[in-house]
C-alpha cells in the first residue's frame, strides 16, 4: 500500500454514526472501467460508502431513506483534477462542479494540511486532497535536494514535485532519495534531463507537454526533425517504467494563446502513439493560473482529450479510475461499486455518447452527502 493509500484509507475509512440511507433509483450507472452504460440501476448509500448497486427491479429501498430519482440520468464516479495549485476560494466551486478530488502540485504546505483536516472533519467544503507542498526548483545543490525530500516527507507530503532549474546532479539526487524513502516524485522534466532519463529515474508522472520533444510540436521545431522512431523510443520507455502523463492540454490556451492551434494540432498528432503504447493518462488543468477556472477547466480538459482523439471512456477514466489507480486508492475510489466511498456525480446526459455533457450536473455526492450546488 502506498503512503497516499495508507493515509487516505485511515482518514476516509473512519466509522461514521448511523445515518438514513441515501438512494439513487432507476439511474444509468457508467462503468468507467468497462466503458459502458448499465441502465436502470439502484444505488444504495449508507454513511460514507456505497452499500449496494443493482437492478432497480430487485432493489429494496430502506425505510426512511432519502431517494433521488435517477430516471433518465447518468451516474459517474467523482472527478479528480490531477494538477492544481489551490487557493481557498477554489475549494467549494470544485466540488459543486463535480471535482471531488484534487492533486495539488505546489502550494503552501501548512494551508494544505489545514484544508485537508477541515475537509475531512466536515468543517469545510472542498475536494479530497493529496499534495506536494513546495516544489523543488532552481539552484539547489544535490545535498539541499536530499534534505528537502527528507524534510517534506517528515511534514506529511504525499509526493515530491520537481520543477525547472534543477541541475542533473540535483535532479538525480532527489530521484534516488525519493525512491529510497518510498515516496513518489512527479513534475516537470528540467532542461538537461531527457524524458527517457526522467522515466528511467522513476519519475511517476510528467506534467504538461514536458514529455514531448520540442521538435515534435511544430511550433517549436523544424518539420521532419521529430521522427516516429524517436517518439516510439520515448513511449516504449514510458510504458516500460510505468510513467504516467498529465498533459494539461487546455492550459496552453492560457499560456500560449497565439501558438495554441499549433500546440493542439501537435498533441492531436501524438495521440495515436499514446493510445498504441497504452500510456497511462491523467486529467489535470494547472488551476491556479489566471484564466483557468476551478471545475469548469476540468470539464474543458475532458472535452479537449476527446477532441484530440481519445474516446469519451478514456477521457472519463483519466479523471476517475486512473487517479485512483495512480494514487493506490482503487479499494475506495474510482468506480461505482459496493464498498467504495460515495463520491458521485449525477448527470443529465450520457458522457459516453458525448463527453462535453459532463457539465450537465444534476447532483454531486461527496462522502455519502448531497452537496448544495448553489453557493
Amino acid at each position: 500500500m502506498t503512503k497516499v493509500a495508507a493515509l487516505l484509507s485511515l482518514t476516509l475509512g473512519c466509522a461514521a454514526p448511523p445515518e438514513p440511507a441515501l438512494v439513487i433509483s432507476h439511474v444509468t450507472v457508467i462503468d468507467v472501467a468497462g466503458g459502458k452504460a448499465v441502465p436502470d440501476q439502484t444505488v444504495i448509500i449508507r454513511g460514507r460508502r456505497i452499500a449496494s448497486v443493482g437492478d432497480a427491479g430487485y432493489a429494496t429501498v430502506p425505510d426512511g431513506a432519502e431517494v433521488i430519482d435517477g430516471s433518465g440520468k447518468y451516474l459517474i464516479p467523482g472527478l479528480w483534477d490531477m494538477h492544481v495549485h489551490l487557493d481557498s476560494a477554489d475549494l467549494a466551486p470544485l466540488v459543486r462542479l463535480g471535482v471531488t478530488g484534487a492533486r495539488d502540485m505546489g502550494g503552501d504546505l501548512e494551508e494544505l494540511l489545514t484544508w485537508r483536516r477541515r475537509i475531512e472533519a466536515g468543517e469545510l467544503t472542498g475536494p479530497r486532497l493529496v499534495f506536494a507542498g513546495p516544489m523543488l526548483r532552481g539552484a539547489l545543490t544535490a545535498e539541499q535536494g536530499i534534505r528537502a525530500v527528507d524534510s517534506l516527507l517528515a511534514r506529511g507530503v504525499d509526493f515530491i514535485k520537481v520543477h525547472e532549474g534543477l541541475s542533473r546532479d540535483t535532479y538525480f539526487a532527489i530521484a534516488r532519495r525519493a525512491r529510497a524513502k518510498h515516496i513518489p516524485f512527479v513534475g516537470h522534466v528540467p532542461a538537461g534531463i531527457g524524458p527517457v532519463e526522467a522515466s528511467e529515474a522513476g519519475q511517476r508522472s510528467i506534467e504538461h507537454l514536458e514529455f514531448v520533444p520540442d521538435a515534435c510540436l511544430s511550433i517549436f521545431g523544424p518539420a521532419g526533425t521529430c521522427t516516429p522512431e524517436s517518439l516510439d523510443l520515448i513511449l516504449d520507455q514510458f510504458a516500460k517504467h510505468d510513467t504516467w502523463l498529465d498533459p494539461t492540454i487546455g492550459s496552453f490556451r492560457v499560456f500560449a494563446p497565439r501558438q495554441w492551434p499549433f500546440i493542439f494540432a501537435g498533441f492531436r498528432d501524438l495521440v495515436p502513439g499514446l493510445r498504441a503504447h497504452n500510456i497511462e493518462m491523467l486529467a489535470g488543468t494547472d488551476l491556479g493560473t489566471t484564466g483557468i477556472e476551478p471545475g469548469a477547466s476540468l470539464h474543458d480538459e475532458l472535452g479537449l482529450l476527446v477532441d484530440a482523439g481519445f474516446t469519451p471512456a478514456e477521457a472519463l477514466r483519466a479523471a476517475t479510475l486512473n487517479p485512483a489507480r495512480f494514487l493506490g486508492l482503487t479499494d475506495s475510489l474510482g468506480t461505482i461499486e459496493p464498498g467504495k466511498l460515495a463520491d458521485l456525480v449525477l448527470l443529465e446526459r450520457d458522457p459516453l455518447a458525448d463527453i462535453h455533457v459532463t457539465r450537465s450536473i444534476a447532483a454531486v455526492i461527496q462522502g455519502g452527502k448531497v452537496v448544495p450546488l448553489a453557493p
